[in-house]
């Protein structure tokens, strides 16, 4: 096996072992609050705490994957994740958890995991070749979706009948095991970045400001980042609560809970299988403006009803158009963006863009207690509207398949 390849395999191993473990924490936690609190906001808030650490340190997070040895890095993200989970099990076999505990386990879990994906995004860009790209992204994207078809049902089984404390224990061994499949790549990567963590921590305002700057450059990228804060809310918003609106509004079980996120995996594994297909027909742009158009269309959807028969095709939709979205993105942004900066440029805009899942979270938790489940679906599926018609008629569905790259001068 050819060198790039064998690294290649052993990075989608890496994925999909520590995406097999993040899937079962998901819902530990959140059912766990939910099951010692009762409440739709406090259930939601812990949701949307993973997403906080993105933005608060998102920032620094590029710069210092971009400085740093990415492999290293990312070695080290998932060995210390893999501690931090290993705590949560050891709280939740508490017999009453204080919430206040579980808060801050989950929050130190989150500041870890923002260092890894800008990490993993520049070391695809650094071992993966150009020409594979789209089908790299593709199958990342895909098998995230099939672990998360697959997940909630055996997941939320895990958490059911075994409890969060054997939830978590399979998350930090997955963690640990995707550490050994970056471990057994090779050691000297194509972009030597080999700068120890103290000297990446130093004089960062101009690397941030450069990610920033390239980030800002390309008409695309700004339209798309703002677009994607849009997305964003609009999805989490639903997402957030959805624990709470199948399991406590409309009194459904926690297995057509599985259901409906396994319908959203189903439909993601099937549009991360046509995507590649499709971009060699067609640009990035037009797959953005289609994605972005069904994934309004199946936020609107259950709001004539959230049972499970129409709530689990929405959400498979809604899959589908995530995938068509997430890899149109991020082929474009490779093709623009220099191996050299990606860490910065992939951390900003995520930085950027996450911004909007906290409000969102906390808004359709506060909706969902107060209104019937049809008002946040309206919500959500208007403002992914918005989006989808500032996409269609944009800068960003004419983006092409030729343009320039970003390089710092």
């Amino acid at each position: 096996m050819l060198p790039e390849r064998r690294d290649e395999t052993l990075l989608r191993a890496a994925f999909i072992v520590s995406t097999a473990g993040e899937w079962v924490f998901r819902f530990a936690l959140p059912l766990l609050v939910l099951e010692l609190t009762g409440s739709a906001f406090f259930a939601a808030f812990t949701y949307a705490l993973e997403f906080v650490p993105y933005v608060l340190v998102g920032l620094v997070s590029g710069v210092v994957a971009d400085r740093m040895d990415r492999r290293k890095l990312m070695i080290g993200c998932n060995l210390s994740s893999s501690v931090v989970v290993g705590g949560i099990a050891l709280l939740c076999l508490l017999e009453r958890p204080p919430v206040a505990a579980v808060y801050v386990a989950a929050f130190t879990l989150s500041c870890v995991r923002p260092l890894y994906f800008p990490a993993f995004q520049g070391f695809l860009v650094d071992r993966v070749p150009e020409e594979r790209r789209a089908v790299m992204n593709a199958w990342v994207q895909g098998s995230e979706s099939l672990l998360n078809m697959l997940g909630p049902i055996v997941g939320i089984g895990v958490v059911a009948y075994l409890g969060p404390a054997v939830a978590s224990t399979v998350n930090a061994v997955a963690f640990a095991l995707s550490a050994v499949f970056i471990i057994l790549t090779a050691v000297s990567p194509v972009t030597t970045l080999t700068a120890p963590l103290r000297q990446a921590l130093r004089g960062l305002t101009p690397d941030l400001l450069t990610g920033f700057r390239l980030l800002f450059a390309d008409p695309v990228l700004r339209s798309g980042t703002i677009l994607l804060t849009l997305t964003n809310f609009a999805v989490h918003a639903v997402e957030a609560n959805l624990v709470y609106v199948v399991t406590e509004a409309t009194g459904q079980s926690k297995f057509d809970l599985g259901l409906t996120v396994a319908a959203q995996g189903a439909g993601a594994v099937a549009g991360a299988a046509v995507v590649p297909r499709l971009m060699r027909r067609f640009a990035e742009g037009p797959l953005l403006s289609a994605g972005m158009g069904a994934l309004a269309v199946a936020l609107l959807l259950p709001m004539t009803t959230a049972n499970v028969l129409v709530l689990a095709p929405a959400w498979a939709l809604a899959g589908a158009a995530t995938s068509l979205i997430v890899v149109g993105w991020f082929t474009y942004r490779q093709k623009v963006v220099d191996a050299e900066y990606m860490g910065r440029v992939v951390a900003v805009n995520r930085a950027l863009s996450f911004t909007a899942i906290l409000p969102a979270a906390l808004l359709g938790g506060w909706m969902v207690a107060a209104f019937p489940p049809a008002v946040l679906f309206l919500t959500a599926g208007l403002v992914q509207g918005i989006a989808w018609l500032t996409t269609a008629f944009g800068l960003v569905g004419k983006a092409g398949l030729k343009q320039p790259s970003l390089a710092v001068e």
